[in-house]
C-alpha cells in the first residue's frame, strides 16, 4: 500500500514539475504582447493617437495620419466620409456591406484579405446593432463612417475583433469600406 501512495505522489510531482515548466504564455503575457505590437506598428507608421475625433478635415497632422483611440480600443482613422450629398445615414438594422483589406501588424505587414467584394453571389454583410454576426470593431467603426461609400482605417485589438483573432490574441489593422443596404 506504501508503494502505491508513493506512486502516486511520484506521478503528481512529475505532473507538477512538467507543467511549471512549460514554455506556453499566459494570457496576461499575450496580452502584453499584443499592446506591444500595437504600439510598434503605431509607431513604425507614424501615426498620431488622440482622445477625441477631430474635425471633418482634421485626420492628418503635418504628415501624419491622426487616428482616434476609443474606449474600446478600436483605433480609428477616417480617410473619406462617403456620400455628404445623401441625408441616409447608417440606421439600426440596416444591412451593412463591408469591404476590406485585413494585415498583419508584424514588421513585415501581410496581407491577410484584400478587398472582399459585393459582387460575391453571397456577399459578406452584417445588419448593424446585431454583435452576432461581426466583430465588434466594424460595428463600432461603421458607426463613426455613417455614410455609404464611407472609407476609414483601423487597427483592432484581439478583443473586439473576429473571433479567431480573440482566440489566438491576434491584433489586425484594416483598410474598410462600407456600402450600406436598407
Amino acid at each position: 500500500m506504501k508503494r502505491i501512495s508513493y506512486l502516486f505522489f511520484l506521478a503528481f510531482l512529475t505532473s507538477l514539475l512538467a507543467t511549471s515548466c512549460s514554455d506556453t504564455k499566459t494570457y496576461a503575457e499575450l496580452l502584453k504582447e499584443e499592446k506591444n505590437l500595437i504600439d510598434a506598428y503605431v509607431k513604425r507608421n507614424n501615426i498620431e493617437v488622440v482622445s477625441t475625433f477631430p474635425a471633418n478635415t482634421a485626420w492628418n497632422n503635418n504628415g501624419r495620419d491622426v487616428y482616434v483611440l476609443t474606449k474600446s480600443g478600436l483605433y480609428f482613422h477616417m480617410v473619406n466620409a462617403g456620400d455628404l450629398s445623401s441625408n441616409d445615414t447608417l440606421m439600426l438594422k440596416n444591412i451593412v456591406v463591408p469591404r476590406y483589406k485585413e494585415y498583419t501588424l508584424s514588421v513585415a505587414s501581410d496581407t491577410i484579405s484584400n478587398w472582399s467584394t459585393i459582387d460575391y453571389a453571397d456577399p459578406s454583410s452584417f445588419t448593424y446593432g446585431d454583435l452576432t454576426l461581426s466583430c465588434k470593431a466594424f460595428h463600432e467603426a461603421a458607426s463613426y463612417m455613417k455614410r455609404n461609400e464611407s472609407i476609414a482605417k483601423i487597427i483592432v485589438p484581439s478583443s473586439i475583433g473576429f473571433n479567431a483573432d480573440l482566440l489566438t490574441v491576434t491584433p489586425k489593422a484594416f483598410d474598410l469600406k462600407i456600402k450600406i443596404q436598407r
